[in-house]
């Protein structure tokens, strides 16, 4: 899950690298399961704000845009790159 995900990345790299953050902008595509509209999204969201304290708001890119979104593009490469069809032996 997205919000899972985020909060391994706070607890393991970004409060110790950003120990004065009081927010943390996540930008996001329109769809899937971390669309504007999808509860179980905001929900997960709200427990990790809850959590932490920090403050965060989030930017949804319009449909069809998160083809230019830089991160997203590296980070598929990269699992491409690594993964090549291979079946996984663990998450």
């Amino acid at each position: 899950m997205v919000v899972e995900s985020i909060r391994r990345w706070w607890h393991k790299l970004g409060r110790t690298r950003y120990p004065d953050a009081t927010s943390l902008t996540i930008t996001a595509d329109c769809g899937g399961s971390y669309g504007a509209k999808v509860r179980l999204w905001k929900r997960e969201l709200q427990r990790f704000v809850n959590e932490t304290g920090l403050a965060i708001p989030v930017t949804h890119l319009p449909p069809g845009t998160s083809k230019w979104n830089k991160i997203e593009h590296r980070l598929l490469a990269f699992i491409t790159q690594n993964w090549r069809g291979k079946p996984l032996g663990s998450h």
